[in-house]
């Protein structure tokens, strides 16, 4: 009688042992639409390495691939639409011609950068990070 009380016991303690040690299942990893649509704000702005002001500038991307942007800084219309390119490395507003380039893109952090030409100041590299 003692050695199936041990046996039961050991047997519990066994099945408690599995089942605390079970890993939750991982999430799938998000798609880069996912990681995207959401509404960012812009935390940091540097135009050829030189700090600029960010002025409350924001921009929400949904998934029916509209955007809407808020704020005084950029050429960036206030509504319109974007896409990915094919190799989903850069985002289209309104099917270009301006391509900002991903730099990083997770839940909680954006950096694009873009390059255009300004009359007064020539070449100019945009980085703009943004956060939520």
């Amino acid at each position: 009688m003692k050695l199936i009380n041990k046996l039961f016991c050991f047997t519990c303690l066994l099945v408690l042992v599995s089942l605390f040690s079970c890993k939750d299942d991982e999430e799938p990893e998000k798609t880069k639409t996912e990681l995207l649509t959401q509404n960012w704000k812009l935390i940091k702005l540097t135009a050829n390495d030189s700090d600029q002001p960010t002025a409350g500038y924001t921009i929400n991307f949904d998934t029916s691939k509209s955007y809407t942007a808020k704020g005084a800084l950029l050429s960036v219309q206030e509504t319109g639409t974007w896409a990915f390119n094919t190799a989903e490395t850069e985002v289209l507003l309104n099917g270009g011609p301006d391509k900002f380039l991903i730099n990083s893109l997770t839940d909680t952090q954006m950096i694009l950068t873009i390059n255009q030409t300004n009359y007064k100041a020539g070449a100019v590299e945009l980085k703009m990070e943004f956060g939520l």
